[in-house]
């Protein structure tokens, strides 16, 4: 196990024992001249994700792998990882991202080179740059939507806010793990209002996102319902203390 690591990288899992392997080969060769760690949390994956990623730590040596009793939700696990980077005091970048190999490590280096400018840097598949290969015309609305939403509700100025690929500067992950405690997909929007809310700077940087391959999309209706559910309740909350900010 390596003892130093200006990076960890955190890859929540549930049952991608065919994608782990490549994603992790293609890790560990692009980010061989920096000191990393790559931390898996997974959620009981019936098909022996955990162990496959231990296997693969015996070849590397620098893969930690957390295992949860149950599907805990991705955020619950991403927060998790974090919260394992943090405990290392070199650890400088957290980066996370997804396992089903729609997030290109190729990408990976101009995400962390913007990262020492930044406190948080979104991977964006909607600046100029960004692409999305595999996606139905009908998903791409709906993840446009959400993401002109986002925009224009939170004023965030930003065009991509759902997607976990991304790199934490250290004191802005100690701020949102302290914070957010959303156990599922909600983690990925309150985690982005939490970094501007304390006025941490964010930027994006493009990256190619490209629709799985092996195994099924974890997204279900009821987590697309309860996404949007959570954008409007807390957009009537920050309205509202806007509200009462500005007449107190």
């Amino acid at each position: 196990m390596v003892t130093m690591c200006e990076v960890c990288v955190i890859i929540p899992t549930y049952e991608e024992a065919d994608n782990l392997p490549k994603l992790i080969n293609e890790l560990e060769a692009m980010l061989r001249d920096r000191e990393f760690m790559i931390i898996v949390v997974d959620d009981n994956s019936p098909d022996g994700t955990a162990d496959v990623a231990e296997k693969l730590n015996e070849l590397y040596g620098n893969i930690l792998v957390h295992r949860r009793p149950a599907k805990l939700g991705i955020g619950s696990a991403v927060r998790e990882g974090i919260k394992i980077a943090l405990s290392f005091s070199d650890c400088k970048y957290i980066v996370t991202m997804d396992a089903d190999l729609s997030h290109d490590p190729k990408d990976l280096l101009n995400l962390l080179k913007a990262a020492e400018k930044a406190d948080l840097v979104q991977g964006s598949r909607y600046i100029k740059g960004g692409k999305i290969i595999g996606w139905t015309i009908f998903r791409r609305m709906i993840s446009y939507i959400a993401n002109l939403l986002c925009r224009i509700l939170f004023r965030t100025h930003l065009f991509e806010h759902t997607t976990n690929f991304r790199v934490y500067g250290r004191k802005c992950a100690e701020t949102i793990v302290k914070t957010v405690q959303y156990k599922e997909y909600e983690w990925v929007v309150a985690s982005i209002l939490i970094a501007k809310e304390h006025n941490f700077r964010i930027v994006e940087i493009p990256i190619t996102f490209t629709d799985r391959i092996h195994g099924k999309s974890k997204l279900k209706v009821s987590d697309i319902l309860a996404w949007f559910i959570f954008i409007i309740t807390t957009f009537i909350a920050h309205a509202f203390k806007r509200f009462s900010l500005n007449y107190s």
